[in-house]
Parts: C-alpha cells; structure tokens; sequence
C-alpha cells in the first residue's frame, strides 16, 4: 500500500455513466431500517437518518446492492447532526468484501478529523494516523459539526483518490480488491444524515445489472442524465450550505435576543439602583435642610444671650450648637458619599451604553474559523 496524499490524483478516468442515483426520496429494499433500543434508522424529508443511541461501538450498515465494477466513482453527502462524545462518527464504507473479511472505512468526526481504515484478518489496519491518535488526521477541507461533507471515492487499477467537499485529500493503492460492495459506518451516540449517494462508471467498460438497479439508471448513459444527476449534487450542496447558513443565523438572532434581555435586566437593576439613591439623597436633603432650621434657632439663643452673665445657658446652648453642626457634618459626608455614588451609577450606565453601542457597531466575527493545515 502506497500513501501519498501529497502527491496528486492517481485516478485520471472518465466517469460518464450513471449507475446508481439515490436522493433517499422514498424508501426502498437497498439500504436498512431499524428501530430499536440501539438504533434508528429511517428514511425522512430526502435525507437518511442515522441515530446510534447505543454509546459502546459504532455500527456498520452494508447497501443491498451487488456491484462488480473495477473502476468507479462513488459521491455522497454526510453530516453529524449531534456528537455526544469525541468517539463520535459518520462514514461511508466501500470495496467490502462479502466474508465481512476485507475493505475499507473512510470516517469524519465532529472534530474536523479524518481517518482511513483498512479491515484485515478481522482486525483494523489504520492507513491514515496511528494506533495512538487512532488514525484520525485533522484537515481543513472537512465543514464543522451539523453542516454536510460532500465524499468523493474514485478509484481505477487498484488505484484511489478521495475528495473531500471537492479537494482532493489523499491517494493511494492497495492491490487486494478487485470489486467490492458498499455502506455507511455510524459512530457510538451519534445522531447523522445522508443526503444523497451516487455511483458513476466508464461507457467504455462493460458492466453487469447490479441487483436492484432501476433499469432506467442502468441505461442512463446520455450525457442528459449525468448532466442532470450532476445538477442535483450541485443544487443539493448549495441548499445545504444554504440551510447551514440559516440555521447558523438563527443561532445568532437567539444569542443577541438572550443578551438584548440581559442588558435589559442589567439596565432595569441600574436603574432601580439609581432611584433608590436619588430616594435617600432627597431624604437626605431634607434631614438637612430641617437641621439648618433648628442650627439657626440656636443660633437665635445665642446672640439673645451674648453678653450675659447666665453662662450656664450660654454653654448649654453652644453645646447644642455644637452637636448639631458635628451631625450636620455627618449628614454632609453622608450626602458627598452618597452624591459620589449617584455620579460612579450613572457614569457605569454611560459606559454600559456606549459598550454596547460599540458592540453593535463591531460585530464579532461569527464565521467559522478553519484549522490550521497540518
């Protein structure tokens, strides 16, 4: 086996005849449903729902479709709707063999990863990785979590070529299959889709009915069906990236309605906090105001007094005069406290406002970051 996914496309052929065309429209005999307590799959709305509830092993499921060619190119679309875990998964499997005893397993996880296995003797070679990072391999071709991945499999002469969302991610060859037939592989408590899956072949090679094959698809090798089949794959990527976009803009549109509420809540506390303050200024205020009254009284006392020889009363009186101006000083600094908290609520709610102003005018990048290359 050779490894080069730096090395170019090995697959140089013509595919120009559509061999099997599945938009997953209706359900039919060639792929496996089943509802049960580890998993459920089924048929919905043009996708192919795959929901691993079982949390131990990923499940594998083998097409009802006997394909003999040599040399083919295989198209389908997958996406992880909902990861529990980082053994989470959704691939495609091609060139099994009908022992179970061979073929290979290309597999994406919601961590933009990649891997390529081989089954031998029972057991998984990895062809993409290692034992210790179990093969998975981080690309930035591969879209992020709940949006789909166009998988593009070509191979001829023993040869392989994998696209992935139209780059070409690896090549390689292996001499130990000459045909071989085809499924998806789902991981542990993974919930995915599959929006569409095609087979194309050379007209120039002869090829068998495959078992189950409309007889319209066999017969499809007019350059008006590959063309249309090709325009569905197109339309179907747009919508998907389109719906992608959607749902990411829903997204948003809550995230700004929960943090529109927040501030409001902020900004109704604030300014409850504000109210209380001017509440205990003007009482404040008042307290004040009375005191200076009863100071000017004294006061009053005092020049009635000036002169006299009563000093009892004179002192009696200059020490009220005394403790009134000490708690007027009180309720001064008590007021300057107050007054010196009004200002900081009013100048945070200043700011509040013009971070948020600023927030609105320099909206955060929302686009998905890609990974750096490896």
């Amino acid at each position: 086996m050779v490894f080069s996914p730096s090395h170019g496309q090995l697959v140089n052929e013509n595919f120009d005849r559509l061999d099997l065309s599945e938009n997953f429209d209706s359900s039919d005999d060639r792929w496996t449903f089943m509802s049960n307590i580890e998993n459920l799959f089924l048929v919905q709305e043009g996708e192919y729902i795959l929901n691993r509830k079982a949390t131990e092993k990923p499940f594998a499921l083998i097409a009802n479709y006997d394909y003999n060619q040599q040399a083919y190119k295989m198209v389908t679309s997958l996406k992880i709707e909902k990861a529990a875990d980082q053994n989470s998964s959704i691939g495609v499997i091609f060139m099994a063999q009908n022992d179970g005893n061979g073929g290979f397993i290309f597999e994406l996880n919601a961590q933009k990863q990649f891997r390529l296995r081989q089954i031998v003797s029972g057991n998984y070679k990895y062809m993409t990785g290692n034992s210790n990072n179990g093969g998975w391999v981080k690309s930035n071709f591969i879209n992020a979590l709940n949006m789909y991945n166009q998988i593009d499999i070509r191979t001829s002469n023993r040869n392989y070529d994998i696209y992935i969302n139209n780059n070409l991610l690896l090549s390689f060859t292996e001499i130990a299959y000459k045909a071989g037939r085809f499924g998806f592989i789902v991981g542990p408590a993974t919930r995915a889709k599959v929006d569409y899956f095609y087979l194309y072949s050379a007209s120039n090679v002869t090829t068998e009915v495959a078992k189950g094959q409309d007889a319209a698809v066999t017969s499809g090798s007019s350059p008006d069906i590959i063309e249309l089949a090709e325009s569905i794959i197109k339309l179907k990527t747009q919508i998907n990236k389109l719906q992608a976009e959607n749902d990411e803009l829903k997204r948003n549109l809550e995230n700004a309605k929960t943090a529109d509420k927040e501030d409001e809540n902020e900004r109704k506390l604030k300014d409850k906090t504000l109210l209380d303050l001017q509440k205990k200024i003007a009482q404040k205020d008042a307290s004040f105001d009375s005191l200076m009254k009863v100071n000017q009284g004294l006061l009053k006392y005092k020049d009635l007094v000036a002169g006299n020889e009563n000093s009892d009363l004179i002192i009696t009186l200059s020490k009220s005069v005394k403790t009134e101006k000490e708690k007027n000083q009180q309720l001064s600094d008590s007021l300057k406290v107050l007054k010196a908290e009004l200002a900081k609520a009013k100048n945070q709610k200043q700011n509040s406002a013009e971070e948020k102003k600023e927030t609105k005018e320099q909206k955060p990048n929302t686009e998905f970051t890609l990974p750096k290359e490896n």
